[in-house]
C-alpha cells in the first residue's frame, strides 16, 4: 500500500530549539572531529579577522530537525493506518539527504524549524519521501535547508520510475581530477554514540535483532553520520579546516556501511557556480569496492 498522497504540503508545526555548548561537544565528539572551531566557546566571540568559536558542526542541525522529520514521516494518516505505518518504519531507510548552509549554528542560538511533505515518488521497489525543513536562528536568518528523503521498501508500484525531472547527479569521468582522498575506519561502537548525540535512536541502528528483522545483516551506521564523517573529510582536506567555507552538502546513501568498515572518501572538481567551487564526492568501501554514499556534491566558498 502506498503513501497518501493527500499529505504532499502538509505542514508540522514550528519547534524551537536551544543550542548549548555541550550539545555541539557531543555531535562533534561523535563524528569524531576535534576542530577547535566546535569546542572553544567564551559566548563574547574573538576579534575581528579570527573565527568565531562555539560553531556547530554544518551537519550538526540534523539534530533540531529530525524531531519534524520523524513527526511527519510517522503520521498514521500519512501510511494508511498503524498497522501500515508499523511495516513501513520497519522497511524505512534514509536514501538522500541535501543541506545548504547559509548562517553558522553557534552556542547560545534559539533555532526555530518548520518542516513539510515536500513530494511522494514511486520508486518501483519502494517509495521516496521528501519532507524540506526550514531553520532560521533567534533574528529570523535562515541558517540551514535541507531535504530529507526517507526510503521505503516494498511499497512502490514495481514499475521503473520516470526519469523526467530526476536531479543531475555527481559524476567522476575521466576528465575529472581527484582532489583528495581520505580513509575513514568507521569506530565499532559509533552508533550509540551517534544515536544519543542527534537523537536518532532508530533500533536498527542500536539493536541487532531488530536490524536483521529489517532485512539487514546487522546494526547499521546512521546515513548521515557517514555523511557528517564525509564532511570531516572534505573539511579537513580541502577547506583548511575551516566549517565556515561549507555551504552545502548532499549525498545518496546506496548501500548500508556496517560498525567497523573501513571507507575511502575521494573528491573531486566538478566546476564553479560564480565564485563558488562545486565538489563531486563518493564514498566506497573498502573491502568490497561496494559505493555507499553516491552523488555526492558540496559547494565550498575558498
Amino acid at each position: 500500500m502506498g503513501l497518501n498522497r493527500d499529505y504532499i504540503g502538509h505542514e508540522s508545526f514550528p519547534v524551537v530549539y536551544e543550542v548549548t555548548p555541550e550539545s555541539i561537544y557531543k555531535y562533534a565528539s561523535a563524528i569524531g572531529s576535534r576542530n577547535v572551531t566546535y569546542y572553544n566557546y567564551n559566548g563574547n566571540g574573538v576579534p575581528s579577522g579570527i573565527p568565531d568559536y562555539g560553531m556547530a558542526p554544518p551537519s550538526f542541525a540534523v539534530v533540531h530537525e529530525l524531531f519534524l522529520a520523524e513527526k511527519l514521516w510517522t503520521e498514521v494518516g500519512l501510511h494508511g493506518g498503524p498497522e501500515q505505518l508499523g511495516r513501513n518504519l520497519l522497511m524505512l531507510v534514509h536514501g538522500e539527504q541535501d543541506m545548504r548552509f547559509y548562517k553558522p549554528i553557534r552556542a547560545g542560538d534559539t533555532i526555530t524549524s518548520k518542516a513539510k511533505v515536500k513530494n511522494i515518488e514511486d520508486k518501483g521497489s519502494g517509495e521516496l519521501l521528501l519532507i524540506s525543513v526550514v531553520s532560521k536562528n533567534q533574528n529570523g536568518e535562515v541558517v540551514v535547508e535541507s531535504e530529507w528523503g526517507l526510503f521505503i521498501r516494498g511499497i512502490g508500484s514495481g514499475q521503473n520510475p520516470k526519469t523526467e525531472g530526476k536531479k543531475e547527479k555527481a559524476k567522476l569521468d575521466s576528465s575529472s581530477q581527484l582532489l583528495f582522498r581520505k580513509i575513514i575506519r568507521v569506530p565499532t561502537d559509533i552508533t550509540y554514540r551517534y544515536a544519543e548525540a542527534s537523537g536518532d535512536r532508530n533500533p536498527i541502528h542500536t539493536d541487532d535483532k531488530i536490524a536483521k528483522a529489517a532485512g539487514l545483516k546487522g546494526i547499521i551506521v546512521h546515513g548521515l553520520c557517514i555523511l557528517s564523517l564525509t564532511m570531516r573529510s572534505i573539511i579537513e582536506c580541502y577547506l583548511d579546516g575551516d566549517p565556515t567555507k561549507l555551504k552545502r552538502l548532499g549525498s545518496r546513501f546506496a548501500s548500508p556501511v556496517y560498525p567497523g568498515d573501513v571507507l575511502i572518501v575521494d573528491g573531486w572538481e566538478m566546476g564553479k557556480e560564480g565564485e563558488r567551487t562545486i565538489l563531486g564526492f563518493e564514498v566506497t568501501r573498502r573491502e568490497d569496492d561496494v559505493k555507499v554514499l553516491k552523488s555526492g556534491v558540496a559547494e565550498v566558498d575558498i
